[in-house]
């Protein structure tokens, strides 16, 4: 494990919540791990680890696969840089809870149920909002006829996991059925879902002061089939607009169904939430992140960029929304 301390020079911006920093001076904050998303959340560490520096935070990096139970009892919260497998899907959190050390994020019920595309599905549409249609793959359903009902074509992808990873835009049966032998194969669950072409959006939310606060929505333009993983990490392949230049009722739409994901899942201090934007403008759900990405060029900071803070205030803003150590339980 790596150390970070703050420098006795560093000095905190009068908007730091310099109360919690003193409360909370030792931060286990928690990356890496061995899931597919494990680039990004080390991108975010870097990030993090810096701006806890900067708000008087000392933090000892931990990457996931190394991490020493030990190491809990001594650090006053965990600070989670982490995305995807065993990092957001509710199962670091259930460690954290047992061990009663306080934590940023969703808790272990919205964490899970958020990572599992088919549950989560189910409480968005629940909840009101426009879901494309989807099926769990299996090699029985793996046929042309699954692929008429869906329009001809049909977007693949993992039913938990994140950044477009094995993920694709699918209309031949062979191909389909390749997909789906190799997931069977890694025990891995796919989802077929309708594909639907349009404008990417992110909506970010970020805890204030115990209130929800909803940041200007992201929209990314691009020229690729799908937001896919590589479009995602080339700036040249797409082109950023935050706050979109949307109708105001779309952004409404987009800002009140992102609200009531966020309590539907009983999410918790921060989330992110996905959507395609039709030619008719109508917001079709993707997903919800309960850990997004928190690098400085990533699509959280932008979106509070917008919103007026500079990047240690949302670092700073997600610090204040950690519970305070207790043992009392929570789902």
């Amino acid at each position: 494990m790596m150390h970070r301390t703050l420098s006795a020079s560093a000095s905190p911006s009068p908007t730091q919540r310099q109360a919690v920093a003193a409360q909370r001076r030792r931060a286990l904050l928690i990356t890496g791990g061995s899931g597919p998303e494990r680039r990004g959340s080390l991108a975010s560490a870097v990030d993090v680890a810096a701006a806890l520096e900067q708000l008087g935070v000392e933090s000892t990096v931990c990457d996931l696969d190394d991490l020493d139970h030990a190491a809990l009892a001594e650090h006053d919260l965990a600070f989670l840089a982490i995305h995807g497998w065993y990092g957001e899907d509710g199962k670091l959190q259930g460690l954290l809870e047992l061990a009663a050390l306080p934590y940023n994020g969703s808790g272990v019920a919205a964490s899970a149920v958020a990572m599992h595309k088919p549950l989560c599905n189910r409480v968005a549409a629940e909840a009101g909002l426009a879901v494309p249609r989807w099926i769990v793959l299996t090699p029985q359903r793996c046929d042309a006829e699954l692929l008429e009902r869906f329009g001809g074509r049909v977007f693949v992808k993992p039913a938990s996991g994140g950044g477009s990873l094995d993920a694709g835009v699918v209309g031949d049966v062979d191909e389909l059925r390749s997909r789906c032998d190799a997931a069977c194969a890694q025990g891995i669950e796919l989802l077929a879902c309708e594909h639907i072409a349009g404008i990417d959006v992110s909506v970010g939310i970020v805890e204030c002061d115990g209130a929800p606060r909803v940041l200007p929505e992201l929209a990314t333009r691009h020229d690729a089939e799908f937001y896919d993983y590589a479009v995602k990490h080339d700036a040249s392949r797409r082109r950023h607009e935050c706050p979109s230049r949307l109708d105001a009722p779309v952004v409404q739409s987009l800002r009140e169904q992102s609200l009531r994901m966020y309590r539907a899942l009983g999410c918790r201090g921060y989330m992110r939430a996905d959507f395609i934007v039709d030619a008719d403008g109508r917001a079709w759900f993707l997903e919800v992140n309960t850990l997004p990405g928190l690098s400085r060029a990533g699509n959280l900071a932008t979106m509070a960029a917008a919103a007026g803070w500079i990047y240690t205030e949302l670092i700073d803003h997600i610090l204040a929304t950690i519970p305070p150590r207790c043992t009392s339980y929570r789902p």
